[in-house]
């Protein structure tokens, strides 16, 4: 989004295909071409991953590692070069690494809360940080319940966290819009609902509305504090990537709160402040973690520079100084 003055708006809204509801996978009977499915390694005997071999004749590849490693990223790209249709069935590993490596007719098929599938850019490791370079986004999503009944139970829970992530800091961000801030409204609405419980499967699509509606708000803003704590320690510590959002969400909904507490109160519940409302509700779907679980302090302040450089240059609302950043880390820890 490209914002003239401080009333003009120019919005370009991209051309993807989302396909959804509960037998949307049967769309894929469509698709022709010498097709590939990229999944990861704990679906390539999945029964989502046989219902889609049933539908389409395609070869299977194994997906990159969690947090994308740029060497992975290479080996892909060599495998994809004879295919000219893609399908990505998975999490943010496997479709943001498609997104980063293949040009031709890209299907993603989410089987988490994630979000990637609704941006053109894609997350990868390099040197132990998550850094982000633009690709080609998705041509076809599929959103069907079913292909996220084989995902762990938390991991789903953590990513859909990582959704509700999206839609705080877009509705908070330096760069939020009237647009961005509708989406993210009504998408943090939605997964606060479905989450609590995702056993309905009616649920879980619900929940792939909200995830679709929250994340997009990522082509148009710059995220926040949140995201820069998974984008600098989640890969260090080995962080699964809804996880870090499950440690640093209510902390950076505090330090922006009186900043942002006049958009926040679009998404409040009668006189809570959210910050301790999604503590709560974090605490009630079993998903709340500490920094501790996965790093000793004295180590994670050793990126404390590193983090602090980078919420300077994102979306937050509120600068902070290095004995800030020292303190939220701290703070999650």
């Amino acid at each position: 989004m490209i914002k003239y003055n401080n009333d003009v708006y120019k919005l370009e809204y991209p051309t993807t295909q989302v396909i959804y509801g509960n037998d949307a996978l049967d769309w894929l009977k469509n698709v022709r071409g010498k097709i590939a499915v990229v999944t990861t390694r704990s679906l390539l005997k999945s029964n989502i991953l046989s219902q889609i071999l049933n539908i389409i004749n395609a070869d299977v590849i194994e997906g990159p590692r969690q947090h994308t490693p740029e060497e992975d990223l290479q080996k892909l790209r060599d495998e994809l070069k004879n295919y000219n249709v893609v399908i990505g069935l998975g999490g943010g590993s496997v479709i943001d690494s498609i997104k980063l490596v293949f040009s031709g007719y890209f299907i993603a098929i989410p089987t988490t809360f994630s979000g990637a599938e609704h941006t053109s850019f894609g997350g990868f490791t390099s040197d132990g940080i998550k850094k982000v370079n633009m690709g080609k986004g998705a041509d076809v999503i599929i959103l069907d319940p079913r292909a996220t009944l084989e995902t762990p139970k938390w991991l789903l829970l953590a990513s859909g966290v990582r959704a509700i992530d999206h839609a705080v800091e877009a509705l908070y961000s330096r760069f939020s819009t009237p647009f961005t801030d509708a989406l993210a409204i009504e998408g943090y609405k939605k997964l606060i609902r479905c989450l609590a419980n995702i056993d309905v499967i009616e649920n879980r699509l619900e929940c792939q509305i909200g995830v679709w509606l929250s994340s997009i708000t990522m082509r148009y803003v710059k995220m926040g504090i949140s995201h820069v704590f998974g984008y600098v320690f989640g890969p260090r510590f080995n962080i699964p990537h809804g996880v870090t959002s499950c440690i640093s969400l209510p902390s950076a909904i505090k330090l922006n709160y009186d900043v942002a507490k006049d958009k926040l109160k679009e998404i409040e519940f009668n006189s809570e402040p959210l910050y301790d409302f999604v503590e709560e509700f974090l605490r009630k779907i079993g998903t709340r973690k500490r920094l501790s679980e996965f790093a000793k302090l004295d180590e994670a302040l050793k990126y404390a520079k590193t983090f602090y450089e980078m919420v300077n240059d994102s979306g937050n609302p509120l600068r902070i100084d290095l004995n800030t950043a020292i303190k939220f880390i701290e703070e999650v820890y």
